[in-house]
């Protein structure tokens, strides 16, 4: 079994309270950032969890916890890698070595993205066109286990409060091994952190949204699934977002790293924006890239079995079982708009001006550019 790679090995950076080497973990204390109702935030001291010295102890790998009870996120807080600045559940640390060592097979398809920028809308496309257009199959078998992603088993510990039915069907890396080829494969998780001989062996679509669309499509996300007791307005969200203290963050670097592979000939680059301006073109654009031949009345289908209003009453992708499950919260969905440009019905002009800063300083010395409206985009 290979270890995660040296250049994770040997950081030092500082914590929230100190700088901490990355050879110095032990079984110590750490300083946790805690809220008061007030919103006021006190530091207490307490025992960082076992998984997340494990995972410190084997690779060296820095990590801060992060709690803030005041703003309502993970009851027991999210861990920091470094380098990159990684943020997840300490969950997933118990389980990276699993991800990062999965078999990749050649003819394997994994959609890369950021959350909410379209990955189970190219997942369900990508999944019809590596199996045909077997529609009947699509409605049959939830998207979940069709094509799994990579990094929701280690979204939380869903032992702790999922229902039986829902831990019965809990996708694996153990049952993504054993899926039949070709497998369709998601993650959100950045390339350094999957399998190092991925983009070399398997085909990968990334696709990317502008950030604004993807902070508010995020904020409704963290109000819809209960794990996540998120208690606040979007400028709080919008603070967490770009300071990098929510599950997946930070947005940026792996963005640009995918953008830094695009001439791979195995990978993808695909915009959410362009899918949205002109969706024929960019579902012939991904059979190419995985040899696939469509007919026109195939292509007509599939943009059809994805327009917004049936795509969030199709129970194989909306998250039906979780909903019924009650891991969900009312009056949310799992899929939304799907607009471009909605964030000007959400962000006031300060908090507009904060991200658009955000945006010029991340995206300075590069060739990304992001649409952020479109005319029509319905």
């Amino acid at each position: 079994m290979s270890a995660l790679p040296q250049n994770l090995l040997i950081q030092r950076w500082p914590s929230m309270f100190g700088v901490l080497g990355a050879g110095l973990y032990r079984r110590r204390k750490m300083k946790v950032l805690q809220g008061k109702k007030s919103g006021r935030c006190c530091q207490e001291t307490m025992d960082f969890a076992s998984a997340v010295n494990s995972f410190s102890q084997r690779h060296g790998v820095s990590h801060r916890r992060t709690y803030s009870p005041a703003i309502g996120f993970f009851s027991k807080g999210l861990v920091q890698g470094e380098p990159g600045g990684f943020v997840f559940h300490p969950h997933y640390a118990r389980n990276a070595d699993k991800i990062y060592n999965m078999k990749i097979r050649p003819d394997d398809v994994w959609i890369r993205t950021f959350p909410r920028s379209g990955t189970t809308w190219t997942s369900e496309l990508a999944w019809l066109i590596v199996n045909d257009c077997n529609f009947e199959e699509a409605a049959r078998v939830p998207l979940t286990v069709r094509a799994p992603n990579t990094d929701a088993n280690y979204f939380a510990d869903w032992s702790e409060f999922a229902p039986p039915e829902i831990m019965e069907n809990l996708i694996t890396i153990e049952k993504i091994e054993q899926m039949p080829s070709p497998r369709v494969v998601k993650s959100h998780l950045p390339f350094h952190l999957l399998p190092p001989n991925l983009l070399d062996t398997a085909k990968v679509i990334y696709v990317a949204r502008n950030p604004k669309d993807a902070i508010v499509s995020f904020f409704y996300f963290h109000k819809l699934v209960k794990l996540c007791h998120f208690t606040g307005d979007m400028e709080d969200f919008v603070d967490y977002f770009i300071d990098s203290k929510l599950n997946w963050t930070p947005y940026f670097p792996t963005v640009l790293e995918a953008w830094a592979k695009r001439d791979h000939p195995n990978l993808l680059y695909l915009f959410y924006e362009d899918m949205k301006k002109d969706l024929p073109t960019e579902i012939r654009k991904i059979a190419a890239f995985l040899n696939k031949t469509l007919t026109e009345e195939q292509v007509a289908k599939l943009v059809d079995h994805v327009v917004v209003d049936k795509f969030a009453k199709n129970e194989s992708v909306n998250m039906a079982r979780e909903v019924s499950a009650g891991l969900t919260n009312e009056g949310y969905s799992f899929v939304r708009k799907g607009e471009t440009g909605d964030w000007k019905n959400h962000f006031s002009p300060e908090v507009n001006r904060k991200i658009d800063e955000w945006i010029e300083k991340n995206l300075a010395g590069t060739d990304l550019k992001f649409v952020t409206e479109l005319e029509d985009s319905k």
